[in-house]
């Protein structure tokens, strides 16, 4: 199915602008953004302690599959 009419290229309703393209220097998302480091980061737990968690976790529930899979 086609079209045998033209569409106008641009319509323009009396009182509104036509949308312009935001500047290069505006669309970034990270402009202008520097924060500090926060202070409760610096008393944080160092990152191997979240992940020897997750690991005796992962182990336990692992554990827990083989001993129920052999019971």
């Amino acid at each position: 199915m086609s079209v045998s009419h033209s569409v106008p290229a641009s319509v323009g309703l009396p009182g509104h602008s036509l949308p312009v393209e935001t500047p290069e220097c505006e669309g970034s998302t990270t402009h202008g953004i520097s924060t500090p480091e926060a202070v409760e980061l610096r008393t944080a737990w160092p990152g191997w302690v979240p992940l020897l968690v997750i690991m005796v976790m992962v182990v336990c529930c692992i554990g827990f599959a083989v001993g129920r899979i052999f019971a």
